[in-house]
């Protein structure tokens, strides 16, 4: 049988040729489909096992200490940087959703005053003691572990599962598997100044957002003429109407890889609510003005961590990073909670001042940032400087 007759007939076949490449190229979209369907899967899997028991561990105020840096380390893992801001997002969303909810069970919980021998208060803890105690445990199976180890959490990936999912991370930034544990490993990172930007941005975020989440229903009862219980009431809206301009902000900044100027929006848009909440004299305005600071600062606390979080690569610097952000995010609440002073009702000049200043110097400090990432990234890009100690990074600004 000569050559061109076999030839001939694997043509027909569509064994080789035009035929052959055709069904390749076919073959190979189906390939490529397919991982993309399993990736999609994973990150579903993902974001039901990790933001959502994030969000309610925040909202039941376990977040404290250790946990939460540990936590944000964790979500950063397990996301490339282009998907960050919304997977902050949708925990904070589970947590202010719980937040603006348990306020008002609060209020319906101090109804029960006298019942039981017990006073309102004391129904309050005991309801929500329980609840924490319940939600703890379950958690225990609940959270998942790094990509690399997922496949050995509760019911979550399988072992090739659990090969994507690392593979996905590597691709990004390249630091899945993390250098061996030395001091010298993590005290080198505190000579990079970019990690006190961060935690100086935290600081002043949280400066704004306790004293606001805190006092509220005093803001609402001495600054604006409403009772108690009513201030209970209208101090839950502003959290719900949140969920929207963190969702779409973030959905935003992700499309577009941007954080930056996302950053600098939801500032100016608290630096107008403020200026509502303090300078206008209808009741109405001002209580506007509560919507637009509450969903700025919540939107910003998902963006400020997917930038910190994008511009960091290895595991022991997002740890050193997750802890400075932690302490001076603590340090900022206990600030936060002198700002408020009762003796300046209605206006609360010094909250007000406070609060507009610090998201001035939150846009100084992105506002610098991306100058420097831009000059980084300019010489990157040229061939003549690796960032973050890995091939091919840039920094997004």
């Amino acid at each position: 049988m000569s050559t061109e007759s076999f030839d001939s007939r694997n043509a027909l076949n569509g064994t080789t040729g035009p035929r052959a490449v055709l069904n390749a190229q076919t073959e190979s979209s189906e390939d490529a489909d397919k991982k993309i369907r399993k990736e999609r899967r994973i990150r579903s899997k993902a974001d039901l096992r990790l933001c959502t028991i994030a969000g309610l561990l925040c909202s039941l105020n376990l977040l404290d200490s250790g946990i939460y840096p540990g936590l944000a380390l964790l979500i950063s893992s397990w996301y490339r940087r282009e998907e960050l801001q919304l997977r902050f997002a949708y925990l904070q969303c589970g947590e202010i959703i719980v937040l603006a909810t348990g306020g008002i069970v609060n209020y319906g919980l101090n109804h029960l005053h006298g019942n039981g021998g017990l006073k309102g208060w004391q129904w309050m803890f005991l309801v929500q003691g329980l609840v924490a105690c319940i939600i703890g445990i379950a958690t225990y199976w609940w959270i998942i572990d790094f990509p690399e180890y997922s496949d050995r959490s509760f019911k979550f990936l399988n072992s090739e599962e659990a090969r994507i999912a690392t593979s996905r991370i590597q691709r990004d930034r390249g630091d899945v598997i993390p250098a061996p544990f030395t001091w010298r490993e993590i005290f080198r990172h505190f000579l990079d100044p970019k990690i006190y930007g961060f935690a100086a941005s935290f600081f002043l975020l949280n400066l704004v957002s306790t004293s606001l989440s805190y006092f509220l229903p005093i803001i609402l009862q001495s600054g604006m003429g409403f009772s108690t219980n009513q201030s209970i009431l209208l101090s839950a809206p502003p959290y719900y109407y949140a969920v929207i301009p963190v969702i779409l902000s973030s959905a935003f900044g992700d499309k577009y890889r941007l954080r930056g100027p996302v950053i600098v929006f939801n500032s100016l848009c608290l630096i107008a609510g403020f200026i509502m909440l303090g300078f206008a004299d209808q009741v109405t305005v001002r209580y506007i003005g509560i919507y637009l600071a509450t969903g700025a600062y919540i939107s910003n606390w998902a963006a400020l961590n997917s930038y910190q979080a994008s511009n960091i690569t290895g595991q022991w610097k997002r740890a050193v990073a997750a802890a400075a952000v932690t302490a001076c995010n603590g340090l900022g609440g206990v600030a936060g909670s002198f700002i408020v002073r009762q003796q300046e009702a209605p206006r609360y000049w010094t909250a007000i001042w406070v609060s507009i200043s610090s998201h001035v110097s939150i846009i100084c400090i992105v506002a610098a940032f991306s100058i420097f990432f831009y000059i980084v990234n300019s010489k990157q890009r040229k061939g003549g400087k690796v960032i973050e100690e890995t091939e091919g990074f840039r920094y997004t600004y």
